[in-house]
């Protein structure tokens, strides 16, 4: 029997205490970020998606009106079982129904094979951000396939 999720759009106004509260256990608590990085000046303005299970908020992610992608977080029970694909998949159609033409993420060491298996390219040299080595990965939008 597979476990039904559902992904919602969100907004930081409407959803902020779902958002903070699984962005603080995981990226905050279990990434180490720091708190003032994790949450900024952007969430207000951003558009967001939530995956629920039932009434537990499972996973999340976040499209700036620059493009850039961040802020994807998936509880770890939930992980490696697409649900961060689908977050992905999300955020990039609503880059597209926006006009962009391109997307960017900073992406964790970790996770830069994920995002380079649906076109994502790395650009740049490696940095840190919130005590964390990143990468900057991108792409058109045109050139992002989740087939």
């Amino acid at each position: 029997m597979q476990i039904q999720h559902t992904l919602t759009k969100a907004t930081w106004l409407e959803h902020q205490a779902q958002l903070r509260g699984l962005r603080n256990k995981i990226n905050v608590l279990e990434l180490r970020t720091p708190r003032h990085v994790e949450f900024d000046e952007k969430d207000a303005s951003a558009q967001h998606v939530l995956v629920c299970m039932e009434d537990d908020v499972i996973a999340c992610g976040r499209l700036t009106r620059t493009g850039v992608i961040s802020r994807i977080c998936v509880l770890q029970s939930h992980r490696g079982l697409g649900v961060g694909a689908q977050i992905l998949e999300a955020l990039v159609s609503l880059a597209d129904a926006s006009n962009m033409s391109d997307v960017s993420i900073s992406s964790t060491l970790a996770t830069v094979e994920f995002y380079t298996q649906y076109g994502f390219k790395p650009q740049g040299n490696v940095f840190m951000q919130g005590g964390l080595p990143r990468q900057h990965v991108v792409s058109s939008i045109g050139n992002i396939s989740f087939m």
